[in-house]
């Protein structure tokens, strides 16, 4: 706290608060020096962390290269998505589907005789009630509705099957725009023969006759359906489905169908291992990059990073190298080392990637690439192992090297921060106690002064006057 006490030096013609002002500022340079260290200690912790951003990345990319699943999925590719394409399953098999499709699955629409209005009856023959069921895919029985005296009307029996909740929609069409032309209109919600539904009337009054239903799409059609069943062929063999989407003709892929055509639906390796190995040597990159940059140096030649010859980048350093030049002797495959997948190093240090060795390998020798990667079986031991447990030794943010670094640097300041309140809690109780000690001297001083004065002036009275 700055002192209240104030003195002018007027009394002593002794500039006090000069001296005080040198003094604390004598007692100061050690709290600046502490200040100067607490900053730097700050920097290299924020840098610290930093890394360990960094490196918590490559650890998640390292431990992504030891899912044992890598290299079991497939991709699905169509020489053109408009007509169909697919998605596969680890179960299919690579392989090329010559694809035509000659048509889509369609569902069935169906359209009555003609009414003059919505409200004229449909019971035939007098009868004072009719029994429908609504029969999907040909079966035998189906969700039932009956027409009466409340619902005995075009309109009544369109609600009632819509009510039903059957798969099928009805509607009523005018077609001739002045009210006088109305039909009933039955569209099945699903596709093919077995996605159909049928208005079948169960009783004998020969309302389901009256109706005279016809088949709109296909066109014509009394008993066959099979016009609305898609129609493919793969390889020469022809298949009909009563959906575009065709799950079950080749063992894991799926074909989805668009429009007629002809495409090639291509079964391949996924790219997952190579997706990520790519991950891995961009993740590695970006903390070779961080560490490079620390060493980077100004026109007087001195590095300009804060961590420049920091212990812990040191280790750091040491340990990325040590654990990508390892060797995998023990992984059951015939591959042995990163350089065998096309893994190096280029003369910055950081990692490249040989796309094409690595394609190469994946297509020749995937049993071996995935035996390198994680292990050919749960008793090996893959390469990914170890490095994914050497990276996660250096970042695990409770445990890990660099954390503990960082911890260690949090304590320091925490301890020099301490310091510097203490040591300028007792500059500032110094500042004050000078304050108030030259503030007395200098009236002591100016007192003396007064009274050598007025002993003067007195002297100086008593003098005999001359005559």
């Amino acid at each position: 706290m700055a002192s209240s006490i104030n003195f002018s030096g007027l009394g002593s013609n002794i500039d006090f608060s000069a001296i005080r002002d040198a003094i604390i500022a004598d007692r100061m340079r050690p709290v600046t020096q502490l200040q100067a260290r607490t900053a730097n200690l700050g920097s290299r912790s924020s840098a610290l962390k930093q890394l360990n951003g960094l490196l918590a990345n490559l650890t998640n990319a390292s431990d992504s290269l030891t899912d044992n699943t890598l290299g079991t999925g497939r991709s699905a590719n169509s020489s053109d998505g408009t007509i169909a394409y697919a998605s596969a399953t680890t179960a299919a098999g690579l392989g090329t589907f010559n694809l035509t499709v000659g048509r889509l699955a369609t569902t069935l629409t169906q359209a009555s005789k003609s009414f003059a209005a919505t409200s004229d009856t449909v019971l035939a023959g007098g009868a004072t009630s009719a029994t429908f069921e609504l029969r999907k895919g040909g079966a035998a029985t189906g969700p039932s509705i009956t027409i009466d005296a409340t619902n005995n009307s075009l309109a009544g029996l369109r609600d009632a099957i819509n009510a039903a909740g059957a798969g099928i929609t009805a509607s009523i069409v005018d077609l001739s725009g002045d009210g006088t032309q109305n039909q009933l209109v039955l569209n099945s919600i699903g596709t093919g023969t077995a996605g159909r539904v049928e208005l079948v009337e169960t009783t004998a009054t020969g309302t389901g006759t009256d109706l005279t239903l016809r088949s709109l799409n296909p066109s014509g059609a009394v008993a066959d359906f099979s016009a609305l069943d898609a129609q493919l062929t793969l390889n020469g063999l022809t298949i009909t489905r009563s959906s575009n989407t065709v799950s079950d003709a080749v063992s894991g892929v799926t074909f989805n169908l668009q429009k007629a055509g002809t495409a090639t639906i291509e079964i391949t390796q996924s790219v997952d291992i190579s997706d990520n190995v790519q991950t891995f040597v961009d993740a590695y990159n970006a903390v070779q990059n961080f560490i490079s940059a620390q060493y980077k140096v100004d026109g007087d030649g001195k590095p300009t990073g804060v961590l420049a010859g920091d212990a812990t980048l040191r280790l750091v350093q040491h340990q990325l190298r040590d654990s990508l030049s390892a060797f995998s002797n023990a992984n059951g495959g015939a591959l042995t080392s990163l350089s065998d997948i096309g893994l190096g190093r280029d003369d910055n240090d950081n990692l490249t990637l040989d796309t094409a060795k690595l394609n190469s390998k994946l297509q020749g020798n995937l049993s071996d690439v995935r035996a390198l990667l994680f292990g050919k079986t749960t008793g090996d031991t893959g390469i990914f192992e170890t490095i994914h447990a050497a990276f996660n030794n250096l970042s695990d943010n409770v445990t890990g090297v660099v954390q503990t670094a960082i911890n260690g640097y949090q304590s320091s300041i925490t301890t020099l921060n301490n310091s510097i309140l203490d040591q300028t809690r007792r500059i500032s109780d110094l500042k004050d106690t000078l304050s108030r000690q030259f503030a007395a001297v200098d009236a002591a001083i100016g007192q003396l002064n007064s009274q050598g004065t007025a002993l003067t002036n007195i002297m100086a009275a008593l003098q005999p006057k001359s005559k």
